[in-house]
Formats: structure tokens, sequence, C-alpha cells
């Protein structure tokens, strides 16, 4: 289980050609193909950013946290998540007005950005499932003790799920079984007791397949929590971890400098 909180997470400069945009890097790093888990923070938080449509390797979450943005056609305010499998192009990612921020968590590194359209026969086979919901964090906070679960998700087979949790202040909740590729936990609002302090907004929990759930306990401000799982290894292409860790790590695929303003 790796434990990171959002007060020791350092912060890059990325220019853009519309702004200044920022990024965050949990664990591991982008841009790099390595075997561990990738999680990071875009930031840009200006007017007109965008990302053009493209599509990845490997199976992944983002989570919009900050910003009013599109993703394609549909509407992505905070806490807007999605889920892409691997190969399954989406975006473009736009934000007329404020722009965006936006979590993204893999299993495993990316092996590049593959941009749409221009890398079509990089795809091996039709595109998969690109799931979107919406964990509402406006609410009213729950009183003290209280604790509350949400599905968030349709059932999946593979075990791909997302959950929300809504603690009260002081209110304590188990996780849900790692039963399927491993799950992370983002601190949306409010904070957890952490075993070194306090988890703040932001702050996030990387949980592997198997591996017992963290007990989740509130601060006094209470704490509203995103649960995601990613899928169980498969057939299907780029869903197996230790497939992808065969990669060259010479061979990322980088982005046009044109893709991202």
């Amino acid at each position: 289980m790796q434990i990171v909180s959002s007060e020791n997470v350092g912060r890059k400069e990325v220019p853009q050609a519309k702004g200044m945009g920022y990024r965050r890097e949990y664990i591991g790093s982008p841009g790099t193909i390595d075997t561990g888990p990738q999680a990071f923070l875009v930031e840009r938080n200006y007017p007109g950013a965008r990302i053009s449509p493209h599509f990845h390797d490997i199976d992944q979450f983002q989570i919009v946290v900050a910003g009013d943005c599109t993703m394609g056609k549909k509407d992505a305010r905070s806490v807007t998540f999605q889920y892409a499998d691997a190969y399954t192009p989406y975006g473009p990612i736009y934000g007329e007005n404020e722009g965006f921020s936006f979590f993204t968590l893999r299993p495993i590194a990316s092996g590049g950005f593959f941009a749409m359209p221009g890398n079509k026969h990089n795809m091996p086979g039709r595109a998969g499932r690109n799931i979107a919901g919406h964990f509402d964090t406006s609410r009213p906070r729950l009183a003290a003790g209280e604790a509350v679960r949400e599905n968030l998700m349709a059932p999946q087979d593979d075990g791909v799920d997302a959950v929300g949790i809504r603690l009260g202040p002081n209110a304590q909740s188990g996780g849900i079984p790692s039963n399927a590729g491993g799950q992370y936990y983002l601190v949306c609002e409010g904070a957890l007791e952490g075993p070194d302090g306090p988890l703040p907004r932001h702050s996030l929990i990387h949980v592997e397949a198997g591996e017992t759930p963290p007990t989740l306990s509130a601060g006094a401000e209470g704490a509203e929590v995103l649960i995601l799982q990613l899928a169980r290894p498969t057939e299907r292409p780029g869903s197996d971890p230790s497939k992808l860790a065969e990669r060259d790590p010479d061979a990322y695929v980088m982005r046009p400098d044109s893709s991202v303003q």
C-alpha cells in the first residue's frame, strides 16, 4: 500500500500555448515506461485549455477535481470520473472558461500518448469501454460519526468499480475488497487520518490487488473519498500489467507539440 499526502507532492511547471500548466507526480512519472503504477495530477487552470483526442495502451481512470470542462461531448464538472479501457480513444478535454484539473490513475505506466486521428493502426481491435460518472461532494456534510457508501458504477465482469465513501466528523468506514486490478482512494474533500498525520484534500492511497483495504478514519471536518478499482487482468489487450511490463522502456510514443494548449 502506498499513501501519499497532497502536502508532500511537488509541483512542476509545464508551459503551454495558452497558459502555464502544472503537474504533480504522486506515484511514478508520466512519459516514462516502467513497471509500477502511475498517478499524477494535471493542472490547466486557464481559459481555452485543451488536450486533443487520444488513447493509451493501458486501462486508466481520470477524475476532474477542479474547473469546468468537457470530455468529448459530456460536461465534466468536479468530481467527474472517467474509466477508459486500453486502446480506447477519448477527448478532447476542453475547458473554455476556467480550464481544468484532473487526476490520472493507472495500474502501470502508459507507453505513450497516441493522438487521434493518426494512430488507429496502433489499436489492436475495436475500442473498448468508456464509462463516466459523478461523485457529488457539494451536499451538506454528514453528522459526526455517520458514514455512507454509494455505488457509482454498474457492476463490471472484470471488477472495474467506483464507490463513494462519505464520512462525517471522526467517522470510520472500511474500504472495499481489492479483488481485481488494484485500487486508488482519492480524498476529494475534508481529510483522513493517516499513519503519519492528516491526509488532506487530494491525498491518495494505492492498494495492490489482494491487499487488505484500509480503514478510513475522518478528521474533525469529515471526508469525501472516491474509491476506484481497476480491471482484473484478462486476455483483453492492455489489461494485464505483467504483459505490459515487457515493453521496451525506451519506446515511449511522444505526443505532438500542438496537441496540448
